[in-house]
């Protein structure tokens, strides 16, 4: 496969990006710190999260005919 790399790198950056590449994708040690995550969760809604259930299509009451006690 030919890599195709736009705009044209220097000769130590193509090595090294084609290096990068070879390597396979390797996240930052970091990436799965505890204290990462509660930073990333301390800005999203819990509603987000835990989806809630959708409501139900029509009451007994709205049905033709019923009547209110």
């Amino acid at each position: 496969m030919e890599i195709e790399i736009t705009p044209e790198p220097s000769p130590e950056e193509r090595a090294a990006l084609l290096q990068a590449l070879a390597d396979g994708h390797k996240p930052a040690s970091g990436y799965g710190s505890v204290w990462r995550l509660a930073g990333l969760l301390e800005n999203v809604d819990s509603d987000e999260l835990v989806p809630r259930p959708e409501p139900a299509v029509g009451s007994p009451r709205s049905s033709r005919g019923a009547n209110r006690a």
